[in-house]
């Protein structure tokens, strides 16, 4: 999935009000920015399959069982929490830092249903999961929508009223935000790959993409 990440983070803020959204979001979509670090540098591959571009959205076929797998996610969640507290002078309780492991496992249950056969438990896991609804173009979209829509509606009416000075201030971020991340998920599900080069074209826009979505959600609440 793609912007349907942000949910759990969306999800979270009441129950973290002191962690910033933009932390939390960033949770959410931990093990897709971790995978793209990865590839950089060898340990996992992104590969462009011309097979798989009639068939739906998201046309790679990937080798990631550190990033991509549920024990790893988990790792991801806890050095992002541990990061996150030796970073921040706010007071970080036990609650804060689970919240955020919690945001990041939490992929792996939007990645079961939407990828093809490639997510594991364990990095060397032989059993590969994903349902396949990546070939479902218009399902893919309108579930990932829905679900990022969700989320937010329950950051908008449950956080503090305190997290939510950004949108609140400025009438038109709440409304701008909410379509440019609705855009990207059209251009996820219905645009085409720019080149064949995934490891130093389609890697850094999908990792600076994700950043930069993280970053627009944290105004939300500043």
């Amino acid at each position: 999935m793609w912007i349907a990440h942000y949910a759990s983070g969306l999800i979270a803020k009441p129950f973290a009000p002191i962690v910033p959204l933009s932390v939390l979001t960033l949770a959410g979509a931990l093990p897709d920015v971790v995978f793209f670090l990865l590839q950089f540098v060898g340990i996992e591959t992104f590969n462009l399959d011309g097979k798989l571009i009639p068939r739906g959205c998201f046309p790679y076929t990937n080798d990631y069982p550190y990033s991509h797998s549920l024990v790893g996610m988990i790792v991801a969640g806890v050095a992002l929490a541990a990061l996150y507290k030796m970073n921040t002078a706010a007071p970080v309780t036990l609650k804060d830092q689970a919240i955020i492991v919690a945001a990041a496992a939490s992929h792996f249950l939007l990645e079961w249903p939407s990828h093809r056969e490639d997510i594991k438990i364990t990095p060397h896991d032989s059993n590969q999961l994903g349902a396949g609804m990546f070939d479902h173009t218009i399902v893919t979209f309108l579930v990932e929508c829905a679900i990022f829509l969700a989320g937010l509606w329950v950051y908008t009416t449950f956080a503090p009223m305190a997290t939510k000075a950004g949108y609140k201030t400025h009438r038109n971020r709440l409304w701008g935000i909410t379509l440019f991340l609705i855009g990207a998920q059209a251009h996820f599900s219905f645009g085409s790959a720019p080149t064949t080069e995934t490891r130093w074209v389609h890697a850094p826009l999908f990792l600076g993409q994700v950043l930069a979505s993280c970053w627009l959600l944290g105004k939300l609440e500043s």
